[in-house]
């Protein structure tokens, strides 16, 4: 039973249904292109002269797995206007008070 569920595990990731919502993005969009792919606006966290940094949130990209504990925030930098890097941080909500 091991074997089939390992299996069925590397079938499922060599198929590319696991993918992380980062695998979106590309070099060169813009902050409205990267706002239309995610479907929810970006908030600006830095501005500095031709350097913005947004960030969006974003639910675990394992459905079923961790939605009610984990978020993940995805940082994007613009220079110029263009996306020239990004950063994803994962955010664990504490289980106590």
């Amino acid at each position: 039973m091991r074997r089939y569920l390992a299996a069925l595990c590397i079938w499922w990731v060599a198929l590319g249904c696991a993918r992380v919502p980062s695998d979106l993005l590309r070099f060169g969009m813009t902050p409205e292109e990267v706002a239309a792919v995610y479907g929810d606006r970006l908030v600006l966290v830095s501005h500095r002269r031709n350097s913005e940094i947004y960030f969006v949130r974003q639910p675990a990209p394992i459905p079923g797995v961790y939605p009610p504990l984990v978020n993940e925030k995805l940082y994007l930098q613009f220079r110029k206007g263009t996306l020239t890097g990004w950063k994803n941080e994962w955010d664990a909500k504490k289980l106590w008070f």
